[in-house]
């Protein structure tokens, strides 16, 4: 079964194309089952543009559009709806108020903001000149197992997103995936292994192969997405993320369906 559990659209103000125009994409490229999970509306000092995620006033228009593509495309390709929600300390109620507004598939969780700082926006890339590297991995994977801990998600998308721009700690990250996987294993969380990451500098599926073998021996389910922001972005490279997993010894993964997880051989 080949799925996509991370696709974002026009909404999310980075992005290019409606809801449908992902389905066909989708079912032109033989994919079984794909979850639009667009980026929760940001409070407005975090993105007074809207070019980080969609205006709250289209919250419940983007609910609407993905549960009639979910009526539409039933005989062809399985649509879900999920969100993809950004860890913010202090100021998760916004986040959670928002949540309320629909039953969801799936919640994924990521990390973007590491004290106020979007470290994965090209816009503020040139910071990584100015800032001890290690200090910033050691900060990333401490604010990454706060989210992981919060039990509002379901998933931890692209969990080793500061290697975006390929700035690498001079030490061995092994810790940092150790304890990552140590949480994710704690708390019954699922790892994404998405290929956007092929796409970016760092030109790397997150997570990297040591990241998924800590996973793996702890016990860690995965799920595949593509973080797509195009239509022809759906599905890019699955089956180079499938062939990872197999590679590091996974026999299966999941997706999740009304917040529950199911289980498809790879």
């Amino acid at each position: 079964m080949r799925v996509d559990s991370h696709i974002h659209t026009a909404r999310c103000g980075h992005g290019t194309g409606t809801v449908a125009d992902y389905v066909r994409h989708a079912q032109q490229a033989g994919l079984d089952v794909i979850t639009f999970t667009e980026h929760v509306p940001l409070p407005s000092d975090l993105d007074p543009s809207r070019d980080y995620a969609m205006p709250p006033e289209q919250w419940h228009d983007y609910v609407a559009e993905v549960r009639r593509a979910t009526d539409e495309a039933s005989d062809s390709v399985r649509v879900l709806l999920g969100a993809e929600a950004d860890w913010l300390p202090g100021r998760m109620a916004h986040v959670t108020g928002l949540l309320a507004a629909a039953e969801w598939d799936v919640v994924l969780g990521s990390v973007h903001f590491l004290d106020g700082w979007v470290f994965d926006s090209p816009e503020h890339a040139d910071r990584w000149e100015h800032v001890d590297v290690d200090a910033v991995w050691a900060r990333y994977f401490e604010v990454f197992a706060e989210a992981a801990a919060s039990g509002l998600f379901d998933v931890m998308a692209h969990p080793d997103l500061v290697k975006k721009f390929g700035h690498r700690p001079e030490g061995d990250p092994a810790s940092h995936y150790d304890q990552a996987a140590r949480v994710l294993a704690h708390h019954d969380l699922v790892v994404e292994v998405s290929t956007a990451g092929l796409r970016k500098p760092c030109a790397e599926i997150y997570p990297s192969r040591k990241f998924l073998e800590a996973c793996l021996r702890h016990g860690v389910r995965v799920t595949t997405g593509s973080d797509a922001h195009c239509p022809d972005e759906v599905g890019y490279a699955l089956d180079d993320a499938r062939e990872l997993l197999r590679s590091v010894g996974y026999s299966h993964m999941v997706y999740f369906e009304k917040r529950q997880a199911r289980e498809v051989a790879l």
